[in-house]
């Protein structure tokens, strides 16, 4: 299956701020969130690697970095070598469940200060790991992961057509025309979005879906299993060991006012949360917002609403 290359779809013990941080970033953002702008805001090229999501980050004045943007994982991650270069220093040692079986190593890495085109945002705590099978699986070098902390800072837009991100304050961030707002439900660092699935014959699900820009599926949800049309495919591609998944194909998945037709469903991911989920082949179709300060989703659909989806391997 060409989908969950989800980075982290089911990072189960991250709490990626201390209660301390989190407050100060929150109520103080000034101190921990510093835009060249005035205005707060800024705008940046990223890049595209299979579906991923790539943002140029430094680290204590380094050259940049590649960071994979992942609304899948509750934890910003960086790679155990590039750290060690960085002169990082590991705390304490444990562990995360990956996308696939088994458990990933992984070591804390205390009040590390990220910079990105147009600003510098402070003190998060961070994790060690190895992310050579990510590089792997998407082709590209990957040295770091911005899950749930930096996420839940700003309002983020992605413009996958255009191949540019934009990071505001959540004060700073105004609606924009054309855009459809959509609310979220945010539980456990992870935020949901209601869609509906419908299969040929009478089959039709109407679910709250986990968004992960982790994974380059379409859609996943366990009614897969319950099909007779479904084919098995490989599931967990990415970090950890690969398992036995299921695809087959839908009518249509309407988000909003939005409906895309015959796109692939896989199935399954590591946690019942996380096997309704909605993946980049869905999202790359608009240009999207990220606010989850205020739990909300905006959508702009581009050229590419109706292009065909990507069939699974």
């Amino acid at each position: 299956m060409k989908g969950l290359q989800s980075v982290w779809a089911a990072v189960f013990l991250a709490v990626l701020m201390t209660a301390g941080s989190w407050a100060l970033a929150q109520n103080h953002p000034d101190e921990l969130n510093v835009f060249h702008d005035a205005a707060g805001r800024t705008s940046f090229p990223i890049e595209l690697s299979q579906g991923m999501v790539i943002v140029p980050v430094s680290i204590g004045g380094s050259a940049p970095l590649r960071f994979v943007l992942d609304s899948g994982s509750t934890r910003t991650l960086i790679d155990r070598e590039v750290a060690a270069s960085l002169g990082l220093k590991e705390g304490d040692a444990g562990s995360l469940q990956g996308a696939g079986a088994g458990r990933i190593p992984t070591h804390s890495l205390h009040d590390v200060d990220l910079r990105m085109p147009g600003l510098e945002t402070r003190g998060y705590d961070c994790f060690t790991a190895d992310l050579k099978p990510l590089e792997q699986s998407i082709g590209t070098r990957v040295d770091g992961i911005l899950g749930y902390g930096f996420l839940a800072r700003f309002a983020i837009t992605v413009d996958f057509e255009g191949k540019e991100m934009t990071v505001e304050l959540p004060t700073a961030y105004h609606a924009r025309p054309g855009f459809e707002e959509l609310p979220l439900e945010i539980h456990d660092q992870w935020a949901f979005v209601k869609g509906e699935l419908v299969f040929p014959g009478t089959v039709t699900v109407q679910d709250s879906f986990f968004i992960d820009l982790g994974s380059s599926d379409a859609v996943d949800h366990p009614i897969v299993k319950t099909l007779q049309s479904r084919r098995t495919s490989a599931s967990g591609v990415g970090l950890g060991t690969p398992v036995e998944g299921a695809v087959a194909e839908a009518t249509s998945f309407r988000m909003g006012s939005f409906t895309m037709k015959d796109p692939t469903v896989a199935c399954c991911g590591a946690t019942d949360a996380t096997s309704r989920m909605i993946g980049t082949d869905v999202l790359r179709r608009f240009t999207v917002t990220f606010d989850y300060p205020a739990s909300r989703l905006f959508l702009k659909p581009n050229r590419s609403l109706h292009a065909p989806f990507t069939s699974p391997h």
